[in-house]
């Protein structure tokens, strides 16, 4: 039986306009600045996203080090960006229906919580997590900065999980990114993909994150026979 509800955060409680990546690529175009880089640059700075997501590398070194490879010489000038790029990360806008569904998921008596990536401090997240209007119907959070790990990796899962006293089986994990999916799959949980990519793998699919409560592993908890042993 399904005790507790994980939500990757952005993209499926709220939204930005596009990704903070192709803002801050836009915005170097308009400047007349190269946005295509050799495989190795890209490589490189993957590499250094996955850092800044494990808490390994400030947030703003990481843009430091983004606009440098993009041919932003000026410190001063690389600075300015990256005020601006950084100011474009908060603006986000709540996922319609979002808070709809997790307060009746809460009303149903689920444990809800969230497990996100992000390369910026874990307050930045919550600030995020209110401007969606959710932050009071969750109960548990797996930030990667905080713990090290960032998705797929089983562990950040799992530290959700074990907050909530669950195990796998009690869990399900709501994204709409194939890997993070398979991530969760592999920890163990109960898998539902929401705006989900061509290929993705899930137990569940659901065309927008106002369908979950249609599902029937998301059926009011003190109504399933189990609840009462």
């Amino acid at each position: 039986m399904i005790k507790g509800i994980f939500f990757d955060a952005a993209g499926v409680l709220y939204c930005r306009a596009t990704s903070t990546a192709d803002f801050a690529l836009g915005t170097l175009k308009e400047a007349g600045y190269a946005i295509e880089l050799p495989a190795e640059d890209l490589a490189y700075l993957q590499a250094l996203h996955a850092r800044a997501s494990r808490g390994e590398m400030d947030h703003e070194a990481y843009w430091d080090q983004f606009l440098k490879k993009h041919g932003v010489e000026d410190s001063i000038t690389r600075k300015a960006f990256t005020t601006r790029i950084i100011a474009y990360s908060n603006e986000v806008s709540p996922v319609p229906g979002a808070r709809e569904v997790l307060q009746e998921l809460k009303r149903r008596g689920f444990l809800l919580g969230i497990v996100t990536d992000t390369m910026y401090p874990l307050e930045w997240k919550r600030r995020r997590l209110e401007k969606a209007g959710v932050p009071e119907f969750i109960d548990v959070i797996a930030c990667s900065t905080d713990l090290g790990v960032h998705k797929p990796d089983p562990r950040i899962y799992m530290s959700a999980v074990q907050q909530a006293n669950l195990v796998p089986v009690e869990s399900a994990f709501i994204g709409h990114l194939a890997i993070e999916l398979q991530g969760a799959r592999a920890a163990g949980m109960v898998t539902v993909a929401v705006n989900f990519e061509t290929g993705t793998q899930a137990d569940h699919f659901c065309q927008s994150i106002s369908d979950l409560p249609d599902l029937p592993i998301f059926a009011d908890i003190s109504s399933k026979p189990e609840a009462g042993k």
